[in-house]
């Protein structure tokens, strides 16, 4: 984004707390040759008080390089950008009159940002969401770097050693999750849960404070999403009215700590199903479960009825993966054939630079079979569509069915939309 200078467009980073956006940021400012003046409205009060004091953009213009010494092509990454009332209010002076510069603004509730009385400035930002790492890149970091490329490649064949190696790890992946400070503790061998705990314990008093909820709906949310991860998300599932429940959730895809993703049938007037919703990051996922629930693995896990919370978790795992970088409700749907048939696919991936929505089935298998397959097989037929993907703990294989359809069976540790393109582009004919 940095690079393109056409446009000059205001880069907004999204993603809830500690998921690493601000490193991210600062990281690729340091890489660049050009000069950057970096800022957090949420610990630089005095900054954020004299933001709202300015009377319109030149004044703001001025403070900044009058005591801030701003330069011009230079880059001002302001974090928290939230945290000021008036800031938002330039955005659209940061793109048509300030062509020298280029501004990134992040936030935890950038839903906060702009208000009602606001308008967004249509044309003039690009958005990008964080969400906690990836499983590649946490095996970046607790593995190296060339195990990590390896993950990224696509690869054609796979080892059954690496294989089983890389279903361990994913399953180490599951319970400690993505959060960067409860990745760093568990390669030093140190009590990662307690700092996901900690995490979320500041999540809750931020999230009360900001949003004046009913100090018990965070946790009553966070608890009922996790317990019905990958199943249809009814409002009973919640602790509280419906009214709560809808409310407190709609500030949650706000900032970033609950995805929703809608389920849609072929004929729009009828795809009035209930959306299935899942969390921000995996390791929160197997913290805040039911304590009645044992712990869960792809591969020692044989029990059926343990099998199907194990579903949930893969599937949440998968989603995380296939939106890193963007917002979950634009890029991923999933589909039911109608009301009164169980014929539906977990995923359903748009891909407008190829111009095709692909379809993903999730199974925490370790075998495949044709039952495995057989509602992306039906997709694929009604839409006369070529290629589907099943994410499972199975070996990488490709399936064909008569001439026309490719299924790729693509273990879950390789499962990221940019892996899938590239199997994609391997196996269709253009």
């Amino acid at each position: 984004m940095l690079a393109d200078n056409s446009r000059n467009n205001v880069i907004i980073v999204e993603g809830a707390r500690q998921v690493g956006k601000s490193y991210m940021v600062n990281n690729v400012l340091e890489s660049q040759r050009i000069p950057y003046f970096s800022f957090d409205l949420e610990k630089n009060k005095k900054l954020r008080r004299q933001i709202d004091e300015t009377e319109d953009f030149s004044d703001f213009r001025t403070l900044m390089v009058d005591q801030y010494g701003l330069k011009k092509g230079s880059i001002l990454f302001i974090d928290e950008a939230q945290e000021s009332k008036n800031l938002a209010n330039y955005v659209k002076s940061f793109k048509e009159d300030w062509l020298d510069m280029r501004v990134i603004l992040t936030g935890s509730s950038m839903n906060r940002f702009f208000t009602k009385d606001i308008r967004i400035p249509v044309g003039r930002t690009r958005s990008i969401t964080v969400f906690s790492f990836s499983f590649s890149e946490f095996i970046e970091y607790i593995k190296g770097e060339d195990l990590a490329e390896f993950l990224r490649s696509s690869p054609g064949n796979i080892p059954a050693s690496r294989h089983k190696m890389l279903l361990e790890l994913f399953d180490r992946y599951m319970v400690v999750g993505g959060y960067p400070e409860a990745v760093i503790a568990y390669k030093n061998s140190e009590s990662y849960f307690e700092i996901i705990d900690e995490i979320m314990a500041g999540l809750e008093e931020d999230f009360q404070r900001k949003e004046a909820l009913h100090p018990e709906l965070f946790r009553d949310v966070i608890r009922g999403v996790a317990n019905y991860i990958g199943s249809p998300s009814k409002f009973t599932h919640f602790d509280t009215t419906k009214y709560r429940a809808k409310k407190v959730l709609e500030a949650m895809k706000g900032w970033h700590i609950v995805l929703e993703v809608e389920q849609y049938s072929f004929d729009p007037q009828k795809s009035n199903f209930l959306p299935k919703r899942f969390l921000h990051d995996i390791g929160v996922v197997n913290r805040k479960r039911s304590m009645a629930v044992p712990s869960i693995s792809i591969l020692d896990t044989i029990d059926p009825i343990l099998r199907i919370p194990l579903g949930g978790l893969f599937e949440n795992a998968v989603l995380l993966n296939l939106v890193k970088g963007e917002s979950a409700r634009y890029s991923v749907g999933t589909w039911k054939k109608g009301k009164s048939t169980d014929i539906e696919v977990d995923f359903v991936m748009d891909v407008p630079e190829l111009g095709v929505k692909i379809p993903i089935e999730c199974k925490a298998a370790l075998k495949l079979n044709s039952k495995h397959y057989k509602n992306i097989a039906h997709y694929l037929r009604l839409t006369g569509q070529a290629f589907g993907v099943v994410v499972s703990a199975a070996p990488l294989e490709k399936i064909i069915i008569g001439d026309q359809i490719t299924i790729m069976n693509i273990p879950v540790y390789l499962a990221d939309k940019e892996n899938i393109k590239a199997y994609y582009k391997n196996n269709v004919k253009p």
